[in-house]
């Protein structure tokens, strides 16, 4: 195989269809732990089929997928891709209403470029901190589990304080949420919302009285 250098006046650009900037929703910054991104290519059928395309992280901490979908045939349709992210400490904020982060990409070569040129921005995946999430000791965290009428976990809900914390629930409906801004001996509600069915539930709490034990949120 013969690998051309560039001539006097050209570049080489590394062109991904879509980058992710991965966010801790409680620091602002990279997450804590292991992350992965797995890749999902739909199929004729409509169905969605895992890949073992690897993302690619960039010095500035973005995923990417650099050379999705170069043929040397750029003649066919484009194709959805979905993005799936699986982390040690976190439940991915787009859960409440979607399985992934879905996106489209042409066919393209040296001689026919991408047809979304310029690469898209980043987009910014907020992650939620799950049960297991390292605290600092100082942060009241209270925990439970959203269920439905059945007594049955509600994954994917949103549980959240005002406007101020939010997280996501897991496959076992169980959450722990950060109460950062709220007054000792005050009462809020929290707030349960499903919004791929529509449906909410809420309790009142207090801190600190409240917290250390094991609260159902019903919806």
């Amino acid at each position: 195989m013969i690998i051309r250098k560039p001539l006097p006046g050209e570049r080489w650009l590394l062109y991904s269809p879509i980058g992710l900037r991965l966010l801790d929703d409680i620091t602002g910054k990279m997450p804590l732990g292991s992350v992965k991104a797995v890749l999902d290519r739909r199929d004729s059928a409509g169905n969605w089929q895992e890949t073992k395309i690897k993302a690619v992280m960039t010095p500035s901490g973005n995923l990417t997928y650099p050379r999705l979908e170069r043929h040397p045939d750029v003649s066919g349709p484009a194709r959805r891709y979905r993005v799936r992210i699986e982390a040690d400490f976190y439940a991915a904020m787009y859960r409440a209403t979607r399985d992934g982060i879905e996106f489209d990409v042409f066919p393209y070569n040296d001689s026919n470029p991408p047809r979304t040129l310029p690469p898209p921005l980043p987009q910014d995946v907020t992650l939620t901190p799950a049960s297991n999430y390292p605290f600092q000791p100082h942060i009241p965290v209270l925990r439970g589990r959203v269920v439905d009428v059945n007594n049955e976990p509600v994954a994917d809900s949103i549980v959240q304080q005002g406007l101020q914390e939010r997280v996501v629930t897991d496959t076992r409906g169980v959450f722990a949420l950060p109460l950062r801004w709220v007054q000792p001996n005050v009462q809020v509600f929290i707030d349960a919302t499903h919004p791929r069915t529509g449906r909410v539930g809420s309790i009142p709490i207090k801190i600190p009285q409240d917290l250390g034990q094991n609260h159902h949120i019903s919806i």
